[in-house]
């Protein structure tokens, strides 16, 4: 419903055309008229049910009921002729940037405006967050004049938690049953292997024939499964640890500081390989997220580019940033080694799968924990690469 029509509930809107028509004349003849008249509007928009903010030709507040006043934070005699830009801040809900005010464009353009379902309303102080929809529409003279504008606004911060928090229990079960699959085959192969080794090497040592020499290489043995153990134990440990970590509270997360901080943390990796970095953060650099999961993410893509370069040339690493449909999207490109996605595609985000054996120390965790930590944010990630190339990586994040 436009805000016309849901104005004309109680003839508002023609209210307020009256009203801008006649303010001029009005103030030439008596003031005591034009506060009159605009006590009577400010009691007609006090009865609908949406926050109401009415401004003149240069955006200053005219009118606003009590329920714009809760939501901004502003009382109406202190909101009144000031700016609007200075009463109805609004921000974008991923990298928490100042929106456009609507009642501006509006103003210009002479066009009804909708405020995008995902915006969110800073009050004064910075006290409340409200998540916000509706319109913005012109007030028009008989002539079709702009005089003003008001907008129509309404607080969905319940139906979007509501809306968000369905989303997340669908996903986490769809996750969860993915995650149970497949821990059950590769724990249970991984977890098994170094168990029956143990009690095979356990019942040999305890052989009363068994010759001293015999005896020690079955201890050795049974020390590496133990430790094998150990490690399957290890891994699975912070594997999980990451649903502990979605716990952490969001804040303020700069891509730039977070691979600035790798850098910081490597140096002599870093000039032993001679990595040089292509950096670009210009379209977005700042996202309200959980840093340890994107420190995790960066630090495990750079290691793999530096771990699987190619030897024979310079290594590149190139890093990008960019909005898409309101979704941060992040490329991690580099000039490596590189593998074959026909042969080894469905494995590269596998648990424990390395396709460079000899090429570098590790046990295939990297890749995986990228994924998985990806994909709690909310995310998703997918991969080109080519044998002695190259690999490029691409992370869509909408939280």
């Amino acid at each position: 419903m436009n805000i016309k029509k849901r104005l004309n509930t109680n003839s508002s809107y023609d209210n307020l055309v009256t009203f801008f028509s006649n303010k001029n004349a009005l103030k030439k003849q008596f003031d005591v008229d034009l506060q009159f008249e605009k006590e009577r509007q400010s009691v007609i928009l006090q009865s609908i049910g949406d926050a109401v903010i009415a401004t003149d030709m240069d955006g200053s507040i005219i009118i606003m009921n009590k329920i714009a006043e809760k939501l901004t934070g502003w009382k109406s005699q202190d909101a009144e002729n000031k700016p609007i830009t200075e009463v109805f801040h609004i921000i974008n809900k991923l990298t928490r940037e100042i929106s456009d005010n609507p009642i501006e464009s509006v103003l210009k353009t002479g066009k009804t405006l909708k405020i995008d379902p995902d915006t969110v309303l800073i009050s004064r102080n910075e006290e409340k967050e409200y998540y916000i929809n509706d319109s913005c529409a012109p007030i028009l003279d008989t002539n079709g004049n702009v005089m003003g504008a008001v907008l129509v606004f309404r607080d969905v911060s319940k139906q979007k938690e509501e809306e968000a928090l369905k989303e997340k229990i669908t996903a986490d079960l769809v996750q969860r049953n993915k995650d149970h699959e497949y821990f059950g085959s590769v724990f249970s192969h991984d977890l098994k292997a170094p168990i029956t080794n143990i009690i095979s090497l356990t019942a040999l040592i305890n052989d009363k024939d068994l010759k001293e020499d015999e005896r020690i290489l079955f201890m050795n043995a049974l020390t590496t499964s133990a430790e094998r153990l150990n490690e399957v134990i290890v891994d699975l440990n912070v594997i999980l640890s990451t649903e502990e970590q979605l716990n952490d509270k969001k804040r303020p997360v700069h891509f730039s500081k977070i691979v600035s901080a790798i850098q910081d943390s490597i140096p002599n990796i870093l000039e032993k390989e001679k990595a040089q970095f292509i950096i670009d953060f210009k379209r977005v650099d700042k996202m309200f997220t959980i840093k340890s999961f994107i420190y995790s993410i960066f630090y495990n893509l750079i290691s793999n580019s530096i771990k699987y370069r190619r030897h024979n040339v310079p290594l590149y690493i190139t890093i990008k940033s960019d909005m898409v449909d309101e979704k941060i999207i992040l490329t991690f490109k580099d000039n490596g080694l590189g593998f074959d996605l026909k042969k080894n595609g469905g494995d590269i985000f596998g648990l424990y799968k390395r396709f460079h054996t000899g090429k570098a120390e590790g046990k295939g965790m990297g890749l995986y924990m990228v994924k998985v930590q990806v994909e709690k944010l909310g995310g998703k990630i997918s991969v080109v690469s080519n044998v002695n190339q190259g690999t490029e990586f691409t992370i869509e994040l909408t939280t």
